[in-house]
């Protein structure tokens, strides 16, 4: 199993620090999402004026880069926003490339007025297949995330049977279908399965109110292990990454001790 965690936790950490830190805590990789003030990695001179300095870093620690996660959206139908979209992703393939990242997280993001579920999967379906073909181009896969309006593990598997492409696939974050769908793991698991290209792992649990409040790995009632037990046996063999949302969440624990945590329980559980 190979381990990760998101730069969605540790807002605060350098470049330096992340890559260091990665090494030190036993991760394997690190899945960028944002360093400090900047969401986008690709405006970075780490990653553009001094991207073989840092490459040179990463390759110093053995820290790899398991995926760029960015914030493009691509539910949408304004010619303007779509190709605003277009153009982070775009960028963001080219950078993934140069990493050897294999895999850029996308985002359906929300339903826009006046279009339904139904109406709205031809128009994501076609964005989806057009970046496609350019991620196919630089060998590196688009991973739409269950997030957003499209938590719904069924409607997912239908957006991928119409997008029908080889670089085209699933980031399944374990918590939303669970959490917001009260999907059971087997359901889950049965409609992304095929197209599972990347995971994000995170715990939590409900309030008196209903609402979910994030916790450490293995304090919540996530059945996080059982979703991985089933992927490992379906032959997944992607990074596991943690998604400590630190950033939008400030009162949470430090990286510092969430993420050690994470890797003593993949190690309780898997060995």
């Amino acid at each position: 199993m190979k381990l990760s965690f998101t730069t969605l936790g540790c807002p605060d950490w350098s470049l330096q620090e992340i890559v260091e830190n990665a090494s030190r805590m036993g991760f394997d990789g690190v899945e960028f999402r944002g360093i400090q003030d900047e969401m986008d990695i690709s405006k970075l001179p780490e990653f553009t004026r001094d991207l073989e300095k840092t490459k040179k870093m990463l390759s110093k620690h053995k820290i790899a880069v398991s995926g760029i996660a960015i914030s493009a959206r691509f539910a949408v139908i304004d010619r303007e926003e779509k190709e605003k979209h277009f153009e982070e992703t775009r960028r963001n393939l080219k950078l993934a490339a140069q990493l050897n990242a294999r895999v850029v997280r996308v985002f359906g993001g929300h339903i826009p007025e006046g279009y339904t579920i139904k109406k709205i999967i031809p128009f994501l379906a076609k964005n989806l297949r057009q970046m496609g073909d350019e991620a196919q181009d630089y060998g590196v896969t688009l991973a739409l995330e269950t997030h957003d309006d499209w938590t719904n593990s069924m409607i997912v598997s239908q957006v991928m049977e119409e997008v029908n492409h080889p670089h085209v696939g699933v980031l399944w974050d374990l918590h939303h279908p669970f959490r917001f769908n009260h999907e059971p793991p087997e359901e889950t698991y049965a409609n992304l399965s095929p197209y599972v290209v990347s995971v994000h792992v995170k715990d939590s649990i409900l309030e008196d109110k209903g609402q979910a409040r994030y916790v450490l790995p293995g304090e919540g009632d996530v059945p996080i292990r059982k979703m991985l037990e089933m992927l490992i046996k379906g032959g997944y063999k992607g990074y596991v990454t943690f998604e400590w949302e630190k950033r939008r969440h400030n009162d949470l624990p430090e990286p510092e001790i969430a993420f050690p945590r994470f890797v003593e329980k993949m190690q309780e559980w898997f060995g």
